[in-house]
């Protein structure tokens, strides 16, 4: 079971053309857990879409804990041993440029970020930090509820402390956005100057 299988949904932006790679959304309700937080995730072809965007993450539940609800920054790690029923972080691919607060109950909370390139058929992994990177925060997060489906089954798992799924494996719920990668403004003009070459070729 791949991610196209998670709503798949295509928009047209300003930006470039994106596609919605994963969409998770909240069940309104469900568990709630304090989160030494990794959730995993398996990419499926890509296509053209390959630099990643944005993520959003739901705030179900979030009120009302001791726990911290942020600033956090949303960090995308390669999975160690590619499998995503087991929790290891490799390499970083992206950190978000901005920060998230994860403080009101039902939203959508956005992190954007400007590169990383995620590759088809590969297992990634999500953690929110507040201080070093790659170190997953302490934090009160809501999950989709066992009424909302949501297994992600061998294509992710969401891991409280070190080595263990969270109760059922039901995912944090979340949607990772990716667009075409934008061409260095250097490879751009290269572009440009030889389509202008071409041309003055064929004038003269």
């Amino acid at each position: 079971m791949k991610l196209r299988n998670f709503l798949p949904v295509f928009f047209a932006g300003s930006f470039a053309q994106g596609a919605v790679i994963l969409d998770s959304p909240s069940s309104g309700g469900g568990s709630q857990a304090n989160l030494t937080m990794t959730q995993t995730f398996t990419t499926d072809a890509l296509g053209a879409e390959t630099q990643l965007f944005e993520i959003g993450i739901f705030a179900a539940n979030t009120i009302g804990g001791g726990d911290s609800v942020g600033p956090f920054t949303i960090e995308i790690w390669t999975d160690l041993d590619g499998n995503a029923e087991t929790q290891g972080l490799g390499t970083l691919v992206a950190a978000s440029t901005n920060q998230i607060t994860l403080a009101n109950a039902g939203a959508q909370e956005i992190a954007s970020f400007s590169g990383g390139i995620l590759f088809d058929n590969t297992v990634y992994s999500l953690i929110a930090t507040s201080g070093a990177s790659g170190v997953p925060v302490l934090g009160r997060f809501g999950l989709n509820g066992p009424t909302a489906g949501g297994i992600f089954g061998s294509d992710g798992s969401l891991f409280e402390g070190s080595a263990q799924p969270f109760g059922n494996q039901y995912e944090l719920a979340f949607s990772v956005t990716t667009v075409a990668p934008v061409p260095e403004p250097t490879s751009a003009i290269l572009l440009s100057l030889s389509g202008l070459f071409l041309g003055f070729r064929r004038r003269r």
